[in-house]
C-alpha cells in the first residue's frame, strides 16, 4: 500500500503526460496492427477452390484486381501506410524511458533547493511510469514487428512475381508477333 499511495498522489503531475502518451501509443499500436492484418488479407486471401464456384469466383476477382496495376498500387500504398505507422510506433515507444527520466529530473531540481522527500517520490513515480510503459510497449513491439516483417517479405515476393509475369507476357507477345 505504501507504494500505491505516492503513485496515486502524483498521477496528475508529470505522470499524467506519460499516461496520455501511453494511451496514444495504444491507439497507434492498434492502427498498425489493423494495417498489418489488412495487408495480410490482401496478400494471403482466404478461400478454397474445392468449396465451389462462389469461393472460386471471389478468389478470381481478388487476384484479377491485385494483378492489375491499380491493385499493385493499392498494395504498395498499404505497405507504405503500415511501415509509417510501425516506424512511428517504434519511435514513440523509445520516448517512455526518456519521459520517465525527464519527470525524475523535473522533480529533483526543486528538491535540491527545498530538500523535500515528497519531491523525491514525484521523481520516482514518473520514472516508474516511464519504465512500465517502455516494458509494455516493447513487448507489444515484438509481436507487431514479426507481422510487419512478414508482410514486407510477402509484398516483395508479390512484386517479384508481378515482374516475372510481365516479363513472361512480353515474351509471349513477341512470339505471337513473330508468328504473324
Amino acid at each position: 500500500m505504501a507504494l500505491l499511495r505516492p503513485i496515486a498522489e502524483n498521477f496528475f503531475k508529470f505522470d499524467f503526460l506519460i499516461i496520455i502518451l501511453a494511451i496514444a501509443t495504444g491507439f497507434l499500436y492498434w492502427a498498425c496492427l489493423k494495417s498489418c492484418q489488412d495487408l495480410r488479407r490482401i496478400l494471403l486471401p482466404k478461400g478454397n477452390l474445392a468449396l465451389g464456384n462462389k469461393t472460386k469466383d471471389q478468389l478470381i476477382g481478388h487476384f484479377e484486381f491485385y494483378l492489375d496495376p491499380a491493385g499493385e498500387q493499392a498494395i504498395l500504398d498499404r505497405r507504405q501506410k503500415m511501415n509509417s505507422l510501425y516506424v512511428l510506433f517504434l519511435n514513440v515507444c523509445a520516448i517512455f524511458p526518456l519521459m520517465g527520466l525527464l519527470g525524475t529530473v523535473i522533480s529533483l531540481i526543486p528538491m535540491v533547493e527545498a530538500m523535500q522527500t515528497a519531491l523525491f517520490f514525484d521523481a520516482l513515480t514518473s520514472t516508474f511510469w516511464g519504465i512500465v510503459f517502455a516494458i509494455l510497449f516493447k513487448g507489444l513491439n515484438g509481436f507487431l514487428q514479426a507481422q510487419v516483417e512478414e508482410n514486407i517479405d510477402l509484398v516483395n515476393t508479390y512484386l517479384v512475381r508481378m515482374d516475372a509475369m510481365e516479363a513472361r507476357h512480353a515474351v509471349q507477345e513477341e512470339l505471337v508477333n513473330l508468328d504473324e
